[in-house]
Order: structure tokens, then sequence, then C-alpha cells
């Protein structure tokens, strides 16, 4: 349940950032601030589970994070 909760969250923020044209990098930037590493692990691994639940800009950013974009 917990889990599903932040992915609602992960999407309400990148849906939110300000500059859309630079929204993942932005998602990636809020997610390294503000969240655990243990957060984002356990996202990571839901998405990885289930693509379709996270926008393309959540996983871009989640990319950016690993290194991969």
């Amino acid at each position: 349940m917990m889990t599903e909760r932040m992915v609602v969250m992960a999407n309400q923020i990148a849906a939110n950032v300000p500059d859309r044209a630079h929204a993942s990098q932005q998602t990636a930037a809020h997610l390294t601030s503000f969240w655990a590493p243990s957060m984002i692990a356990a996202l990571r691994a839901y998405a990885y589970e289930h693509q379709d639940e996270l926008s393309a800009e959540v996983h871009e950013a989640l990319a950016i994070m690993e290194g991969r974009a």
C-alpha cells in the first residue's frame, strides 16, 4: 500500500513541475532531494514490475537517477 502511495506522489510531482520541457530532470532532482533512498529503491522496484502505472516522466527521472539517461 505504501508503494502505491509513492507512485501517486511521483506521478503528481512529475505532472506539476514548473518547466514542462525539463519535467524528467526536475522530477529526478526533487526525488533525489526529498525522498529517502529506501523510497526511491521501492519506487524503482515497483516501476520495473508495474511499468504502466508510472508516467513517462517518472520513468525517465528514474533513468536519470541511475545514470542511464
